[in-house]
C-alpha cells in the first residue's frame, strides 16, 4: 500500500498549479541508449516514431541567476544541452524551493510526477515506497565520469543497492559569513571561538540597532539546515545522527546530548543574537540583512557566497570573512554540516527513447561537466572531483569558502538525510523553540514520537 505523503500538501500544490510557476518550452536532447529497457509503466511516445518530448520541474529560477551559483551552473548546462539536441522538446517547469517542495511531494503523493524533477535525500524513503523514481545504475555504470563522484555522494539516494537520483551540488550549509570591520569595531579581530562572546557580542551589537547574527526562519528550515545540523554534532557527535538516520535505535532524540544543543539554539534567541523577525523573513532576507550591514555575521550555506557578492556593496565585500561555529564544552570546531542530498531523478514510468533522453538530461545539467562549470566560474565546490580548477574568474570570497572548506570534516545535513515527516516535525518546533514557547525537552519528545513511527 502506497504512503501518502500529505494531504494537506496536495491542496496546496492544486492552488500552486493555478499559479504562474513560470514554464518555458524549449529544444532539447537525445543520447545513445544506456540500457533502453522498460523502467515501469506504459510505452512512451520515443518508442512509436513520435517525437520524444520531456518536462522537468526545478527550483532554479533565471531571475535569481545571478545570486545562485548552482542554478546558473544548471541553466547554463540545460542551455548547451538543447541547442545540442534540437530534436527533443523541453518543458522546463521553475518556481522557488519552498513552492517546489510542496508541490513536487503532493505529485509524488498520486505518482503524477514530471518526466525528470529534484528530489530531496530525506523524502527518497517515500518516493522509493510508492515507486516514483528510475534507478540510474545502469546509466551511472556507463558513465565516463563515474570515478570522478567523491565518496558518499550517493548515500542518500540509495535504496538496497539502487541509485535513485544524480547529485545536482555538495551542500555546505553551515558557514559563518561575518563582516570583519563591524567585528573589530567592538573588540573581536576575528569571529568569536566560544559561544559566551557570541552572547556578550550580541548584546553590543544591539546597542547599535545591528543583530550579532542574521536569521531568516520563515521558510523553518534555516535554523535547522544550517545552525542546528552543527550544532547539533558539536553535542552528540556523528555516529549519533548517523544512528538516527539508520533508524536502528540505539540513538534518541531524547537523549541529553540533543536536548543540550536545543537548549543552546533556543539560548541564542533569548539572547537576542538573532534579529528579532528572525520567524517571519526568509533565508535570502537574511542575507540581504547582512549585505545592508543590518546584521554582523549570517550563518548559512555555498550558496551565500554568489548572494552577498550580488547584493552586498564592494566595502562590506571586501570586509566578508568566513569562519565555523565555535566548539562546545571544551571540544573542537573541526566540522560543518554539509553533502550531498538533493538530486536529479527520473520518473520510473519513462521507457525506451523518453527514458534515454531524461538520463541524457540529468547526466549532461547535472554531472561532471557542470562540476566543472561551476568550479571554474563561480568556485563551488561539487560532487564530483576537479583537478587543477581554473581560479582567475573567481572572487577572493570564493577562494576563502574554499580554503576553509578544504580543512574541515562534513556531518550530515538534517534535513537532506533524516526522515521527511521527522523533518517536518522538527523545524515546525524549533520555530516554536526560538520563540520561547516551547521548551527543548518537549520538542525533543515530540521529534522522537515521530521518529518511532518509522519502520
Amino acid at each position: 500500500m502506497k504512503k501518502n505523503i500529505c494531504t494537506l500538501a496536495l491542496l496546496m500544490a492544486m492552488i500552486l498549479a493555478l499559479t504562474a510557476c513560470s514554464s518555458a518550452k524549449t529544444d532539447t536532447p537525445k543520447q545513445e541508449a544506456a540500457s533502453g529497457e522498460n523502467a515501469g509503466g506504459e510505452t512512451d511516445s520515443g518508442e512509436t516514431g513520435e517525437d520524444v518530448e520531456l518536462t522537468v520541474s526545478h527550483y532554479y529560477l533565471e531571475e535569481e541567476r545571478s545570486s545562485n551559483a548552482v542554478g546558473d551552473s544548471f541553466l547554463t548546462m540545460a542551455e548547451k544541452w538543447q541547442q545540442e539536441n534540437p530534436d527533443i522538446t523541453l518543458n522546463q517547469q521553475s518556481m522557488s524551493q519552498s513552492d517546489y517542495s510542496t508541490k513536487i511531494q503532493a505529485q509524488a503523493a498520486v505518482n503524477e510526477v514530471p518526466d525528470i524533477f529534484m528530489v530531496k535525500g530525506s523524502w527518497v524513503d517515500n518516493f522509493v515506497d510508492n515507486g516514483i523514481m528510475a534507478p540510474i545504475n545502469d546509466y551511472l555504470d556507463k558513465y565516463e565520469h563515474k570515478d570522478a563522484f567523491r565518496e558518499g555522494v550517493f548515500d542518500a539516494a540509495t535504496r538496497d543497492g539502487n541509485i535513485y537520483g544524480l547529485p545536482n551540488q555538495l551542500s555546505i550549509t553551515s558557514v559563518v559569513y561575518y563582516n570583519d570591520k563591524l567585528w573589530k569595531s567592538i573588540g573581536y579581530d576575528t569571529f568569536p571561538d566560544n559561544w559566551d562572546d557570541i552572547s556578550s557580542a550580541a548584546e553590543k551589537f544591539n546597542e547599535k540597532g545591528i543583530a550579532a547574527i542574521a536569521l531568516g526562519n520563515s521558510e523553518r528550515w534555516p535554523a535547522e539546515s544550517c545552525i542546528l545540523s552543527t550544532l547539533g554534532d558539536r553535542y552528540t557527535g556523528m555516529d549519533w545522527t548517523n544512528s538516527i538516520i539508520a533508524h536502528d535505535g540505539k540513538a534518541k532524540f531524547t537523549d541529553q546530548a540533543f536536548i543540550s544543543a536545543l537548549t543552546k539554539l533556543q539560548e541564542m534567541a533569548v539572547k537576542q543574537v538573532f534579529n528579532p523577525d528572525f520567524n517571519t523573513i526568509t533565508e535570502t532576507q537574511s542575507v540581504e540583512y547582512y549585505s545592508q550591514e543590518k546584521a554582523a555575521s549570517v550563518v548559512s550555506g555555498h550558496w551565500t557566497v554568489s548572494a552577498i557578492e550580488s547584493f552586498a556593496s564592494e566595502d562590506i565585500l571586501n570586509n566578508t570573512k568566513v569562519a565555523i561555529l565555535p566548539a562546545v564544552d571544551g571540544g573542537k570546531a573541526d566540522s560543518i554540516s554539509g553533502g550531498c542530498g538533493w538530486y536529479f531523478a527520473v520518473n520510473k514510468n519513462l521507457t525506451g527513447k523518453k527514458l534515454d533522453a531524461a538520463m541524457d538530461f540529468i547526466f549532461a545539467t547535472t554531472g561532471y561537466d557542470m562540476c566543472e562549470y561551476a568550479a571554474n566560474e563561480h568556485g563551488i565546490i561539487g560532487a564530483a572531483i576537479i583537478d587543477n580548477p581554473d581560479q582567475s574568474k573567481i572572487s577572493q570570497l570564493s577562494k576563502d569558502f574554499i580554503k576553509l572548506v578544504d580543512g574541515v570534516s562534513f556531518t550530515p545535513v538534517y534535513d537532506l538525510r533524516m526522515n521527511g515527516s521527522v523533518i517536518e516535525v522538527m523545524n515546525t518546533g524549533i520555530q516554536e523553540l526560538l520563540n520561547n514557547s516551547k521548551t527543548p525537552e518537549d520538542l525533543a519528545a515530540e521529534i522522537q514520537t515521530e521518529q518511532d513511527l518509522l519502520k
